[in-house]
Parts: C-alpha cells; structure tokens; sequence
C-alpha cells in the first residue's frame, strides 16, 4: 500500500484544492489524504475528485492559534497506511516523490525528508513541472539530496514538518509531536531531535522534491510572539539548548524580549505594536530565513 499523506488546513482551501489536484494526477498518488481543518472554513465544497480517499478531521482551533502537534497526531491516529508523510497544504510534490520516499522508508527505518523548492510569488502552471523547477530556487542552507536512493545523516535540525515522513509505528514508538507545544513554531525540530536521540537516522532522498507556494512571510514572526516564545522555553527545557535563535534575536532587537543564548529563561516584555507587525510582514518573495531560525 502506499503511504498515507496527512495535511493540515485552516482557511487555505484553495492550496489544499491544489494540493489534490495534483495528487489525483500523479503517478505516483498516495493511499489517502487526511486532512486536519484547524477552524475556519469548511473547505469540503472546494475540494476536487480524487482516485484515493479524503478524509477530514474536524480538529479546531484555540483563537489564532494552530494546534500543530495535536492536529498532526490527530491525522497519524487516523492513517491506515505503514507509511505516513506529513506535508503541508502549501507545498506540491513532483511527480515520483511519495514513491522515493515510500521506497526509503521500506528499506530503512528513518526521519526521510524531500527537497524543498521555492516558488516566487505570482502565478503558476501547477501542472507543469519543468517550469516549477526552473522558476523555484532551493534553500542555500538545507542538504543537497543525491541523484537517486538516499543518503543518511545526523544533521536532524535540517528536518521541517512541512515535509516529514516516518514508518507509522517508529513515528508513534517517539510519542510523535509533544502536544506541550501550543503553537508557532519549534515542534517539528523537538520531534527530529527525539528521533536522532532514539538512533533513527535522517534520510534525505533522492528524486524527492516539493514545491513551496509563496505567501507573506513575518520576519521574525512577531505576530506569534508568546506562542514562539513558548514553545522555544518547552524545547530549551527538554533540550538543554535554544532553537529558533534568529527568531529570538531579532525579538529582543525590537525590544519585544529579554533573552541571551547563554540565559536558562526567555522573558516576554512586551507585545508587538500593530506598526511593528506591518514593518515585519515580507509580501515579496524572501523564501529562505537564516538556518539558526528553523
């Protein structure tokens, strides 16, 4: 059986259309989508025909907040498949990469991850590939994937949920996402460390490749303040060390936190002015952000 793709959405139906559409017309499609809806719409009437079944789990959500962690071990309880990837609704696989990464996954027990590329802003043939290919730009900081099969590494931290898969029993023997983590950001990295520290290797394979849709960005995401500052406490208590310190310096260079690198506590002392988060909105294309920050 193929592997299970599981998404989350809240108010982006229209990628989450896509996102089937090009799945019905892969070669390569997956067993099921399930999709966790964080609030908002009901994307149900804008969702196309597809060859594989869609389910929706009707997750909610706490104000602005996306509940992650809990919306993406939502979708793996519900997943029949031995292989889960988690991808979100943003994104677009090129056609052979559910299959390179199933593939992995079958020969080794890993944290697999795909090529991430990035989609300037505008429109797009999401039907043609070569195009997305030659009008996308990949991430200076992230690996370089090998021509075909797969190269093992430690560098877990490179490891993104917007692109993740696991052997679904590997995946819920880590505990999966912690559901500590209550908001933006920082989950994805904690659950990538957990696997690195349970000797489950990170793949990063060949001939697997997705496409990031462009949208407005907030650097740093003062927006999500607390939410970030919460859940990068959550990691640097679990792990005896920071994430997101680009993030965090760029918070305290608004004089929206106190915290050093070398400090057990970060402190809110503020919060963003709506003129501070207007100043921090990107509506142009800024794809990639300093590798400390991910």
């Amino acid at each position: 059986m193929p592997l299970s793709l599981l998404t989350l959405v809240r108010n982006r139906t229209a990628y989450l259309a896509s996102l089937l559409d090009s799945l019905a017309h892969a070669p390569d499609p997956p067993a099921e989508v399930v999709v966790a809806v964080c609030g908002g719409e009901d994307p149900t009437p804008h969702l196309p025909e597809t060859p594989f079944p869609v389910r929706l789990l009707d997750i909610g959500s706490d104000g602005d907040r996306i509940p992650y962690s809990h919306a993406r071990n939502a979708c793996a309880r519900a997943a029949t498949s031995d292989h889960i990837l988690f991808l979100d609704a943003d994104c677009l696989p090129a056609p052979g990469t559910l299959s390179a990464l199933d593939d992995t996954l079958r020969a080794v027990d890993a944290l697999a991850i795909a090529e991430v590329r990035y989609l300037p802003p505008g429109e797009h043939d999401l039907r043609d590939v070569d195009a997305l290919y030659a009008e996308s730009r990949p991430h200076p900081a992230r690996p370089v994937p090998p021509e075909s099969l797969w190269r093992l590494s430690d560098a877990h931290e490179l490891a993104w949920g917007l692109c993740m898969a696991f052997r679904r029993e590997t995946f819920t023997r880590l505990g999966g996402f912690d559901e500590g983590y209550g908001g933006y950001a920082g989950e994805d990295t904690d659950l990538a460390v957990a696997a690195r520290e349970a000797g489950v290797p990170l793949a990063v394979v060949g001939g697997a490749t997705v496409f990031h849709r462009h949208h407005d960005v907030f650097e740093p995401p003062v927006q999500q303040v607390e939410a970030t500052l919460a859940n990068a406490q959550r990691f640097r208590d679990k792990w005896g060390r920071w994430p997101m310190e680009g993030w965090l310096q760029g918070y305290v260079d608004l004089g929206l936190v106190e915290w050093s690198p070398e400090a057990e506590r970060a402190t809110l002392v503020r919060q963003p002015t709506e003129e501070e988060i207007e100043a921090a909105r990107f509506t142009l294309a800024r794809p990639f952000r300093d590798a400390q920050t991910a």
